[in-house]
């Protein structure tokens, strides 16, 4: 019986070059995403140390606490390229023990101008005992930070009641449950099916990777990311990861 020889199909190097530059696409956008709100909070505090430095006599205090602010968010900064590369070559995330709070504590100074530029209120409900989780801390916190900002965002438009924003957690048997609830306008319902795929946002301004990020990062944890409407307004976004 006569052999048989298969040959590889030569892949076309346009579609491999279309598929090279959605990535590219996709990873670019990634980055630009996740660091805007840090960069956003190093130009804000380095703004403010030079206003309370020209003071006279100079406020070294406050100058020293916002520029404390300016290091804290580049280093965030730094830690977020480094998650987002490794979630690009699908690395496994740095994970230790570390308590929801204390990162959650972390992150509030990022979010401290737009919740006064848009007049919004955050409360936190964080679950009692402060128990751990074993995570990747950096990748927590890029999921806390781009739900929180998304809630921000979802209430922008809303002017005939008071705007608030809660972030609240408990323990349900093995794993942690968050939730960000906003009261907002909600998710218009064209929209809810798209929310999370990469490059897709229902905001004008949006660089739809927010939520991608977030589920692709919760998926690689054994967690969850879910939504559902508000009540009487607004949203919830929730998700899970597993407690040690």
């Amino acid at each position: 019986m006569a052999s048989m020889h298969y040959f590889p199909q030569k892949q076309d190097p346009g579609i491999a070059q279309v598929r090279r530059m959605g990535g590219m696409d996709e990873f670019a956008a990634s980055v630009a995403h996740e660091v805007r709100q840090p960069l956003a909070a190093i130009a804000l505090n380095a703004d403010a140390a030079l206003r309370w430095l020209d003071h006279d006599p100079p406020r070294l205090d406050e100058a020293r606490a916002a520029l404390a602010l300016v290091a804290s968010a580049g280093s965030h900064a730094s830690a977020v390229l480094r998650s987002v590369h490794g979630l690009a070559c699908n690395a496994p995330g740095s994970h230790a023990h570390f308590v929801a709070d204390d990162a959650v504590q972390d992150l509030l100074p990022l979010l401290r101008a737009p919740l006064q530029q848009h007049a919004i209120h955050l409360e936190t409900q964080l679950a009692p005992g402060r128990p751990l989780l074993r995570a990747d801390p950096v990748q927590f916190r890029q999921v806390v930070l781009n739900l929180l900002m998304n809630a921000i965002e979802a209430l922008r438009d809303t002017s005939d009641r008071p705007r608030t924003v809660l972030l609240s957690s408990h323990l349900d048997g093995v794993v942690q449950h968050f939730s960000i609830a906003d009261n907002g306008a909600g998710i218009a319902p064209q929209a809810a099916g798209r929310l999370y795929h990469a490059l897709y946002s229902s905001k004008p301004d949006g660089m739809g990777m927010g939520l991608a990020i977030c589920r692709r990062i919760l998926d690689t944890h054994g967690g969850r990311l879910w939504h559902a409407p508000g009540a009487p307004h607004g949203s919830v976004f929730h998700f899970t990861l597993p407690a040690p």
